[in-house]
């Protein structure tokens, strides 16, 4: 999956606050996902889940966990139709790009609503 950034909410005292993270170069995020999960009819039968890894070296003042991110190459041999399991591990332990990464600043709070969609709220 393709994604620019991605959304964490940090605690605050009693408030949370939510954060956009990103890549400080700007590049796009690959994330690792499994697909074809079985959900049910309301969701047209197929899913996916993106994969997570703890965020132990740079991330936890956000959040304890982040989505597995590589980088292009690492992507392209993941979406590979021979990928073997034990090469799908190797990407996740080795071609995930390290939490010092990325960067992360807070977003208005309107961004949790789905009805609100502008560019003004990142």
């Amino acid at each position: 999956m393709h994604a620019d950034g991605w959304y964490e909410w940090k605690k605050a005292g009693s408030r949370k606050q939510l954060h956009f993270i990103y890549r400080k170069d700007s590049r796009p995020l690959f994330m690792a996902a499994l697909g074809h999960a079985p959900f049910d009819a309301d969701h047209g039968g197929e899913g996916f889940f993106i994969l997570t890894s703890a965020s132990n070296k740079g991330l936890p003042d956000v959040h304890e966990r982040r989505p597995v991110v590589a980088d292009a190459d690492a992507a392209l041999e993941w979406l590979h139709p021979g990928t073997s399991t034990g090469n799908e591990e190797h990407i996740i332990a080795g071609a995930a790009l390290p939490e010092t990464a990325f960067i992360w600043h807070p977003v208005a709070a309107g961004i949790g609503n789905p009805r609100n969609e502008c560019d003004q709220l990142i």
